[in-house]
């Protein structure tokens, strides 16, 4: 019934015309009736009462001639018929709609004249009924103040209304950003994963074919690096889909590599063939996860660029630990190829995200003496010890780049850069 009622629409002459004649029958109730022997209900009254409830109906089309004519019919009542009478009625109404479909200043300037000319009227021209008949210029300011009342209630709910539309548009390009760096975080942690040991087992591969027949012994072995790379690739994408895949149950975790692991990383280049020159720094200190997080991947980075494009180039691995930053240095002796140039590939672009992730500096490029170089600042006022380790990409579910015997890394400097 609610809903249907609801539907219902009613066209805006109609409404009008029933406040009309309630308005016009108002005025004929209150004004049949006798005192001191003489009919106040005249024809003359009755066509001006009749007039103003014709002029009322035009207040939707033409509202400031709507209230300028109720106006002159209700002033030439009270001057004519000199009786108290409701006629103002059609004035308030008049004065409603103007204050509703007129700019302020239009407005406030009609009603200020219509409540002006109602009292001189009513001052000058009635005879002991003044107060009686200034009622029609307090009626004509009750019908102006509720349709401002009113335009500033549509107004706060239109406000209300564009406040919700422009919270939910937030909500959705909040959402639609967030979608956006996830799948970029994502994008970045398969490049992690997979980058490192394909390119070890791309390398591994091409050495037992080269020697499978002269040195099957050696061959045997780089086989068997191939094998281990591709279960541990297996391995860390079973981890990581499956995180895509399950909410709001209980995942696998495996700590997060470190600059402890460091060691296991640089072995497992070394294995592959690439000579690395790795001093562990003399300082050791307890670092913001996301900074030990960030350092690694860009050594890791760095040495698998070496390892694809400068074959048979040796590389140089430092770590500088100072009060405020710690500085990665990876270069190599090799030529420098296309996708090794600043702003190509993706793995540099990934290690530029990391660091300014960071707030720190990322500087790669020939070096002067030939080869390629790295060189990353990154501070240590970003983040704090155990602190979330996400601004840098890191997924907190697994670790990706987990090698076996990493932990011989942490027996060879007692602690941690």
């Amino acid at each position: 019934m609610d809903a249907r009622w609801r539907s219902v629409r009613v066209h805006p002459l109609v409404l009008d015309c029933v406040l009309a004649s309630v308005i016009l029958l108002g005025n004929g109730l209150s004004l049949h009736q006798r005192r001191h022997g003489e009919e106040f209900l005249t024809l003359s009254g009755s066509l001006l009462i009749i007039a103003g409830a014709v002029f009322m109906l035009l207040r939707r089309r033409v509202p400031v001639v709507a209230l300028a004519l109720t106006t002159l019919v209700g002033v030439t009542y009270t001057i004519t018929q000199q009786a108290k009478s409701p006629i103002g009625l059609f004035m308030a109404c008049a004065a409603y709609t103007v204050v509703q479909r007129t700019e302020r200043r239009t407005r406030a300037a009609a009603i200020v004249s219509v409540v002006a000319v109602t009292v001189v009227a009513a001052a000058v021209y009635t005879d002991g009924e003044l107060f009686a008949n200034l009622v029609n210029g307090l009626v004509v300011l009750v019908g102006a103040c509720i349709g401002e009342a009113t335009q500033y209630r549509r107004a706060y709910l239109r406000e209300l209304e564009d406040r919700a539309v422009r919270a939910e548009q937030s909500r959705d390009e909040e959402a639609q950003r967030r979608v956006i760096e996830e799948r970029l975080r994502i994008a970045h942690e398969l490049h992690d994963v997979i980058a490192h040991h394909i390119a070890l087992m791309n390398v591994q591969s091409g050495v037992a074919a080269h020697v499978l027949r002269s040195q099957p012994d050696e061959a045997e072995r780089a086989l068997a690096l191939v094998r281990s790379g591709g279960r541990t690739v297996l391995q860390e994408l079973t981890v990581l889909l499956g995180v895509l895949r399950r909410s709001g149950s209980p995942l696998p975790t495996a700590p997060t590599p470190s600059l402890l692991e460091l060691g296991a990383l640089i072995d497992s280049f070394t294995a592959a063939g690439v000579e690395v020159d790795w001093v562990p720094p003399d300082s050791i200190g307890d670092l913001p996860d996301v900074i030990e997080l960030t350092a690694y991947r860009i050594v890791q980075e760095s040495l698998t660029n070496v390892l694809k494009h400068a074959t048979g180039a040796a590389a140089r691995v430092r770590l500088t630990c100072s009060t405020d930053a710690l500085a990665v240095d990876v270069t190599d002796t090799g030529g420098t190829a296309a996708g090794r140039q600043l702003g190509a590939g993706h793995g540099l672009v990934g290690m530029r995200e990391r660091v300014a992730a960071v707030g720190g500096q990322l500087t790669t490029g020939p070096e002067p003496g030939g080869g390629f170089g790295v060189h990353a600042v990154l501070p240590l006022e970003t983040g704090v010890v155990g602190d979330d380790p996400g601004a840098a990409g890191r997924r907190p579910d697994a670790d990706p780049q987990r090698v076996p015997g990493a932990g011989e890394f942490s027996t060879r400097f007692g602690g941690r850069c």
